[in-house]
């Protein structure tokens, strides 16, 4: 009976010692199986920046906005440009651009024609161009509106002229830019009309001819009651005029 109660507790330390083994093999292979993913995680670290993972929110926001600068800005008018369609030949005109304003002049150089100039304002909205240019054109002023779109360098559209409250003329326009040079506009060589002469002068010319006119005339006649002492028996005829004596 004393050998059966010793061997029983001996086989329940047995039992007890075999579980131990079997729960440590069980968490050795758990830590194995988490260093390996620590180690793919290292690798993921030291792969090359072209493969690793997305750029951050920053510098998703950095690159959008290098990429809306061109159309944030707007197109770009400082040139000088040639239009041709509203007069025989080109009208050379120089644009200077603030932000959405244009400001500038122009110029018209016909050959064996009259020159003239002109000041140019007006403004542009994306790819749409107004303008609007003042000319004397013998000594009469012409407002001519342009009203165009700016597609591959060139400005193509519709103008209408006024002068006097009327429309004088109306139609298409070209322009093309062919100097970036700004500076190097000059303006046309005008002719200065002939002085006009003042009405108030010609009146002062008259009233001098009228005068000097009927000077002339009394000159021809002569007042005999000037001469009446002279003329008579003894008198001094020395003064009288020929023919009186």
């Amino acid at each position: 009976m004393s050998i059966r109660y010793m061997i029983l507790p001996l086989l329940l330390a047995l039992l007890t010692a075999g579980l131990s083994l079997g729960q440590t093999a069980d968490n050795t292979s758990i830590v194995d199986d988490n260093s390996s993913i620590e180690a793919a995680l290292d690798m993921n670290a030291t792969l090359p920046l072209n493969e690793s993972t997305p750029v951050n929110g920053t510098e998703n926001a950095t690159a959008v906005a290098v990429n809306l600068t061109p159309a944030i800005s707007g197109p770009n008018l400082n040139y000088i440009w040639q239009f041709s369609g509203i007069e025989t030949g080109p009208i050379i005109m120089v644009l200077e651009q603030n932000g959405s304003d244009l400001l500038g002049r122009a110029k018209y150089e016909p050959e064996g024609g009259k020159a003239w100039n002109a000041d140019v304002i007006g403004s542009v909205a994306g790819e749409k161009v107004d303008l609007t240019m003042s000319a004397l054109k013998d000594n009469v002023l012409i407002i001519t509106r342009l009203s165009g779109i700016l597609a591959n360098e060139d400005i193509s559209g519709n103008f209408t002229q006024a002068s006097e409250g009327k429309i004088i003329n109306n139609g298409t326009f070209n322009a093309m830019w062919i100097n970036p040079d700004t500076s190097s506009y000059t303006p046309a060589t005008v002719e200065v009309p002939a002085a006009v002469v003042a009405p108030a002068a010609i009146v002062a010319n008259a009233t001098t001819t009228n005068e000097t006119d009927e000077e002339e005339e009394k000159s021809r006649f002569v007042d005999v009651r000037e001469y009446k002492d002279k003329i008579g028996p003894g008198g001094d005829l020395s003064g009288i005029p020929p023919g009186m004596g």
